[in-house]
C-alpha cells in the first residue's frame, strides 16, 4: 500500500526468538508427489501448507539451534555451486521464521516454554 513502510531486515531480526523452536502441538504429514508437507494445529484446526525448504527450517526450529546455525545447516544441504551468499540464506530464513512467528508455528521469545 502507498505509504506502508515494511520493517527493515534489521527490524526482523531481532524480533525473532535467537534460538527458534517449533511449537509443540503441530501435527505435520508429507504430501507425496507434491514436494509439500501439511500442519494442523490441533486446538484450532488450522494447516497450514509448507514447501519442503519451509518445512526443512521447521522442524531444524527445536529451541536448541540458533538461526545462523539454521541458515548454515540449510546451505550446506544445498548442491555444491548452486547456493546464494549466507547473507542472502540467512535473510531468507529470517523472513520464513518471522512468518512462522506470525502464524503460531513457532513460538515468540516471550512465549517459549522452559
Amino acid at each position: 500500500m502507498p505509504g506502508e513502510s515494511f520493517p527493515s531486515n534489521r527490524e526482523v531480526r531481532m524480533s525473532l526468538p535467537e534460538l527458534p523452536e517449533k511449537v509443540g502441538n503441530l501435527i505435520g504429514e508429507e504430501l507425496e508427489g507434491l514436494n509439500e508437507m501439511i500442519y494442523v494445529r490441533p486446538e484450532d484446526g488450522a494447516s497450514f501448507s509448507l514447501n519442503m525448504t519451509a518445512a526443512s527450517i521447521l522442524e531444524l526450529c527445536d529451541g536448541k539451534r540458533s538461526r545462523v546455525e539454521i541458515a548454515r545447516l540449510l546451505a550446506d544441504a544445498l548442491p555444491a555451486g548452486t547456493a546464494p551468499d549466507q547473507a542472502k540464506i540467512s535473510d531468507d530464513v529470517d523472513a520464513i521464521l518471522a512468518n512462522f512467528v506470525d502464524y503460531g508455528l513457532i513460538y515468540a521469545d516471550a512465549e517459549a516454554p522452559d
